[in-house]
C-alpha cells in the first residue's frame, strides 16, 4: 500500500482521499497527532539536527511515520479508523516497501544509493513549492528542505528505487502485441509481486 500526504490530497494505495485544507485544521490536526506520538515529536527534532547521513536508505523506511501520516490522513477525513488498525496498515506499509527493495536488490539487482534520492529529490520534488506543502512544514516546525530531504525520504526512496527498476522490468517483461498498458503494468507489478516474502 502505497501512502502519499501532499497538502490537501492524500493517497493510499489507489484511492485517493480529498481532505480539508484549511490551514488551522492542518495545524490542529498535526499538534493532535504529534501529541499522541511523542516519538514523531522528537524525530522532527532530530530532523532538524540532521546532516542526512543514513548508511542506508533501509534506515530512511520507517513505519511510525507512515503511522503518524494515517493518523493525520484519518483525522482530516474524518475516517474512524482506530488506533490499532493504524498502526498495523503502517506495518505493512513500511514491510512492503522494505520487500520490494529486497526483491529489487536481489531478483533483479537493482539497488537505491542516498546519492540518487538526493538526485531524485533535487530535480523532481525540491522546486515544487505549493501553500498546502509549505503548511504542512511549517505545522510540523521544520523547512521545506527537511520535509523534502529527510522526514519525506522515504517517498523519495520508494520513487527512485521505481525508475531505477522499470527499465529492467520494461526488458525483462516486454509488452505483448495488443496488451492494454494499464493491463500491461499490472502484470509487471504482478510478477515483481511474485518474489514476494509477504506472501
Amino acid at each position: 500500500m502505497l501512502t502519499v500526504v501532499f497538502g490537501c490530497l492524500i493517497v493510499l494505495g489507489k484511492e485517493s482521499y480529498a481532505v480539508s485544507s484549511d490551514r488551522n485544521e492542518l495545524e490542529e490536526t498535526v499538534a493532535k497527532v504529534l501529541d499522541e506520538m511523542p516519538d514523531i515529536a522528537h524525530k522532527l527534532q532530530v530532523t532538524k539536527d540532521s546532516d542526512l547521513n543514513f548508511a542506508s536508505v533501509v534506515e530512511s523506511l520507517d513505519n511510525k511515520k507512515a503511522e503518524f501520516r494515517l493518523k493525520i490522513h484519518n483525522e482530516m477525513s474524518n475516517l474512524k479508523h482506530d488506533n490499532a488498525y493504524l498502526e498495523k496498515v503502517a506495518i505493512v506499509e513500511t514491510e512492503r516497501y522494505l520487500d520490494a527493495i529486497r526483491i529489487a536488490e536481489e531478483i533483479y539487482g537493482v539497488s537505491v544509493t542516498q546519492e540518487e534520492v538526493n538526485h531524485y529529490i533535487d530535480t523532481n520534488v525540491a522546486d515544487v513549492v505549493m501553500p498546502e506543502k509549505e503548511r504542512y512544514a511549517k505545522a510540523l516546525g521544520i523547512s521545506l528542505y527537511d520535509l523534502d530531504y529527510n522526514f519525506d525520504r522515504d517517498f523519495y526512496v520508494m520513487d527512485t528505487l521505481w525508475d531505477n527498476l522499470m527499465p529492467v522490468l520494461l526488458e525483462r517483461y516486454p509488452r505483448e502485441d495488443g496488451e492494454d498498458p494499464n493491463l500491461y503494468l499490472d502484470r509487471i507489478k504482478n510478477e515483481f509481486y511474485s518474489y514476494s516474502s509477504l506472501r
